[in-house]
């Protein structure tokens, strides 16, 4: 059995849905009929893919911890492994994170330029304050990143805690962990915050790394259930094909019935992506598959797992080439066929800026850094 089996499928797929997500956001939805509303109002649920981004950090991060569970002196080091992560990540988006203020420069002059939340994402640090909570307008994507370093930080020191605490403690210290998170939320968002502008003023207090690192605990969750699933040797079985299909229906159909909601329908208690059934079921996906019989093998074919090598450089670069396309080549107002020809360019270019990405930054650094 192969521990990453499907998991290219999986990151491949979240970095193609943020490009859909996106692209779907300029859909003319003038004269449409009734069913291409209602999939337009689906697609619009893709912005789950952030918890798909969570679970899954949470769950490589977590997993190097879980498989050393019976010999605690070869866990990870933090620092080595901070540092290791900051050469991962930090390269290319600061890369992006650049050129997006020199794109907001050109186009809008000094309007569009803060430049606290600039060096507030230049330190990972956007989430302090609702006027930083996005280090450049026009890449809008790049908000995650900060709440991802400080998961990956706190999905470290969890992990660590995890090995210090007597055996006979251990059942018990997710619970209160999870329950210490939540009770930071709720402090967290009763602080004397001054109201933001615009999306922000929407997002802020809520969207903070106390919220997002439930995100990454069910990911922590995971990757402890198949690890303890290797060490009991379970073999790639049918049943887990099964358990993959009827989440991936139940996730869809969920999406489906709420459509015409927001992002925070049907959730508790009143949080962004539906939590916790969203992820929850996602979780159940990143579970099963590296153990699937059929599904992990057929998915990470030979154009997935490309475009898994490049997702990182993808996720970071496809709003300011859409930021580009929209200055300089399309109009404002777009016909259905223009929207269809907007959605190719967007994507080829895209793959193109992915790719010298992820060639000329991403893997100078990773080689680097090994």
């Amino acid at each position: 059995m192969n521990l990453l089996s499907g998991m290219n499928w999986l990151r491949a797929l979240a970095a193609i849905l943020v490009v859909v997500y996106h692209l779907n956001q300029h859909l003319p939805t003038q004269n449409l009929s009734e069913w291409y509303i209602s999939a337009h109002q689906f697609v619009e649920h893709f912005s789950i893919i952030v918890s798909v981004f969570f679970i899954l950090s949470g769950f490589f991060r977590s997993l190097s911890y879980w498989k050393n569970i019976d010999t605690p002196e070869k866990i990870p080091q933090f620092f080595p492994s901070l540092k290791d992560r900051f050469i991962r990540i930090a390269p290319a988006y600061y890369v992006m994170l650049i050129l997006s203020l020199i794109v907001t420069y050109l186009l809008w002059w000094k309007d569009g330029i803060n430049i606290p939340a600039f060096f507030t994402g230049f330190f990972f640090l956007t989430w302090l304050s609702p006027d930083t909570i996005f280090p450049v307008l026009i890449n809008g994507p790049l908000w995650f990143i900060s709440m991802d370093m400080i998961g990956w930080i706190l999905t470290s020191f969890v992990m660590w805690g995890f090995f210090q605490i007597p055996k006979q403690y251990k059942i018990i210290y997710f619970p209160i962990i999870i329950a210490t998170v939540v009770a930071l939320h709720f402090i967290w968002i009763s602080l004397p915050w001054k109201t933001g502008s615009g999306i922000s003023s929407i997002w802020f207090p809520t969207y903070n790394p106390f919220l997002f690192f439930l995100h990454f605990i069910f990911g922590i969750l995971s990757a402890g259930v198949v690890t303890w699933l290797r060490w009991k040797k379970i073999s790639n079985h049918i049943y887990f094909d099964l358990i993959f299909w009827v989440s991936v229906i139940m996730l869809a159909l969920f999406i489906w019935i709420i459509r015409d909601q927001n992002d925070w329908a049907l959730s508790y208690p009143n949080w962004p992506y539906h939590f916790p059934w969203i992820p929850a079921l996602i979780s159940i996906i990143v579970t099963v598959v590296p153990f699937s019989r059929y599904v992990g093998n057929i998915l990470d074919n030979v154009f997935l797992t490309f475009t898994a090598k490049i997702s990182y450089s993808l996720f970071l670069t496809h709003a300011l080439v859409m930021v580009l396309l929209d200055a300089y080549i399309f109009p404002k107002d777009l016909t259905i066929n223009l929207w269809m020809i907007y959605c190719i360019t967007t994507v080829i270019l895209s793959y193109i800026s992915a790719w010298l990405l992820y060639r000329f930054v991403e893997v100078p650094c990773i080689s680097r850094k090994s």
